[in-house]
């Protein structure tokens, strides 16, 4: 149980992260930096800070899960993200997520649901 606490949990904080570097991005470009100059405005861009630190810490709660499961259950867990993303995408970023992206979401949250079903009698939780 633990190992499905801790990915979606990580599962969450790099869909946050990914939206907010997405936002902070977009903020960049808006400023029509070029060259190095893109660096320097994401590093001074706190979207791009703190989504990045969000993605950081996704990876070692990923590594974490990895040392506790095997990768073929974990991995589909993060997954989860297309799901996440695509709702942060239409609340907060209000991007057009189509009914075809909703369907293709949808399918992989299934397939999640079929990996975590298999393992229920494994002991892997």
């Amino acid at each position: 149980m633990k190992v499905i606490v801790v990915i979606l949990l990580a599962t969450l904080f790099v869909s946050v992260g990914e939206t907010l570097l997405s936002a902070g991005m977009k903020k960049v470009d808006a400023g029509g930096h070029s060259g190095i100059g893109i660096l320097k405005a994401a590093l001074l861009t706190p979207q791009v800070v703190f989504g990045t630190m969000l993605m950081a810490l996704y990876f070692g709660m990923y590594a974490m899960a990895l040392g506790w499961a095997e990768i073929s259950f974990v991995l589909p867990f993060t997954a989860l993200s297309y799901l996440f993303v695509a709702i942060m995408a239409k609340l907060y970023l209000h991007e057009n997520v189509t009914p075809t992206r909703w369907m293709g979401t949808l399918l992989i949250i299934l397939g999640v649901i079929v990996v975590g079903l298999g393992e229920r009698g494994s002991g892997h939780q």
